[in-house]
């Protein structure tokens, strides 16, 4: 009994495990629709980062494209080509998110 015990308990706990799979909207965010958006920020040649609070939602901007996106992932850093196509920006891009400001 205890050889077929093993086997399954650890088969359980993978199969439990794969559930909880963090997915783009946990790490980074998700789509926001433009009218819900407080600022919009602009990429352009010289841009290497941006600033962004946790739960903050912006209209990301480079050159005709553009983004709007809630920052309510867990992600603290992370390159904007995560989010936006790496054809809408011309250099690499990194993203810094700042825990939310509690009132």
């Amino acid at each position: 009994m205890k050889t077929l015990f093993v086997p399954l308990l650890l088969a359980s706990l993978f199969a439990s495990a794969s559930a909880f799979a963090l997915t783009a909207s946990d790490r980074y965010g998700s789509p926001a629709a433009p009218a819900f958006t407080g600022r919009t920020i602009v990429i352009d040649s010289h841009t290497s980062y941006v600033n962004v609070q946790h739960g903050e939602t912006v209209t990301i901007r480079a050159g005709a494209d553009s983004i709007s996106w809630n920052f309510d992932g867990i992600g603290s850093a992370f390159d904007l080509a995560q989010i936006m196509p790496a054809a809408m920006t011309a250099q690499p891009v990194k993203v810094y998110v700042a825990p939310a400001v509690l009132n």
